[in-house]
């Protein structure tokens, strides 16, 4: 989604009459916002867009573009605002429903965000990316069925997207039909080989069917295209512990850690991992995390109390003579 949001700076169709020196201001006013963003330099973006609003409240596009800035700021409030004034000063302005829709999925707000791509779709039904958006605000609202007839129509017009056929994947998957859910990944894969999302999806299906020697080599290849990219790491370490490899399930977790210190389910499963391998004491750190940053998880509270009697049973023991 985000790749959306960032992508649509370069198609933006701006006003480009240049006959009185105001609309010369105008243009580079929108030269200056549009130069920002794809700098990723959105707190600029949005002062130059505040100055061109303030004299021209009229500028559909600048609060379109503005509206784009907050929402890469996670300011969604605010985006979804300003695309709601691109519509009310052009309400044929397809790409701010498209967008707004997009914000609003963010928000969990499928029901508004699906009313958007209705209208978008009322005004440019030949337009493919909306039926791509929709498809995956519709996995999100468990609309499987109507997220795979998005999908089929995007693709039907654009056959080289790979997370078009992820999405359907997914979408087949929740709908246990592992067959084309698994068929589709396939499809991802040959379409753009240096896709991480479409190894991982395919090697987690896999990791489900227990074919463990395949699903590493999926999680192995996912990771050689983005070593930065977490779920991979994640499943090969249930791959290797699955497998008896103890060490190399804790190294993975431990590389996840280290990119996201706060994961509180990482934390979780290494514990159960060093508990069975006998590092009780580290366990029982992990332990405290997990409570730390997910208290409502009532499950560790049971396992950590286990582990400190099983540390208690040990540590009170008569030593040998």
């Amino acid at each position: 989604m985000r790749k959306l949001i960032a992508g649509i700076i370069l198609g933006t169709a701006l006003l480009c009459g240049t006959k009185t020196h105001a609309q010369y201001n105008r243009e580079y006013f929108f030269w200056v916002g549009r130069s920002c963003m794809m700098n990723n330099d959105y707190q600029e973006a949005i002062r130059t867009l505040n100055t061109l609003l303030r004299f021209d409240e009229d500028a559909f596009e600048g609060y379109f573009l503005r509206g784009i800035a907050k929402y890469n700021l996670d300011d969604l409030l605010g985006a979804d605002t300003d695309f709601s004034a691109a519509i009310v000063k052009n309400p044929v302005f397809t790409t701010a429903y498209i967008y707004r829709a997009l914000t609003r999925t963010r928000m969990g707000n499928y029901d508004d965000a699906l009313q958007d791509f209705r209208e978008a779709i009322d005004l440019r039904p030949d337009l493919p990316d909306a039926y791509y958006s929709r498809g995956y605000t519709r996995l999100q609202n468990k609309q499987y069925e109507e997220a795979i007839e998005d999908f089929d129509k995007f693709i039907f017009q654009e056959n080289k997207v790979a997370d078009a056929y992820i999405g359907r994947g997914t979408a087949y998957l929740y709908l246990k039909d592992t067959v084309r859910a698994l068929e589709n990944f396939d499809q991802a894969i040959r379409t753009n080989r240096e896709n991480p999302n479409g190894y991982y999806q395919r090697g987690t299906l896999l990791l489900q069917k227990e074919e463990y020697a395949r699903a590493e080599a999926d999680f192995d290849m996912s990771i050689r295209c983005d070593s930065a990219f977490l779920p991979p790491y994640f499943n090969r370490a249930v791959v290797y512990s699955n497998t008896n490899r103890p060490m190399q399930a804790l190294a993975d977790f431990d590389r996840v850690l280290q990119l996201d210190s706060t994961n509180s389910f990482t934390y979780f499963n290494r514990a159960i991992l060093r508990t069975q391998i006998g590092d009780y004491n580290r366990a029982l750190d992990d332990f405290d995390r997990v409570a730390l940053y997910s208290p409502g998880n009532v499950q560790v509270y049971y396992l950590r109390a286990m582990l400190k009697t099983r540390l208690g049973s040990i540590r009170t023991s008569p030593t040998p003579t």
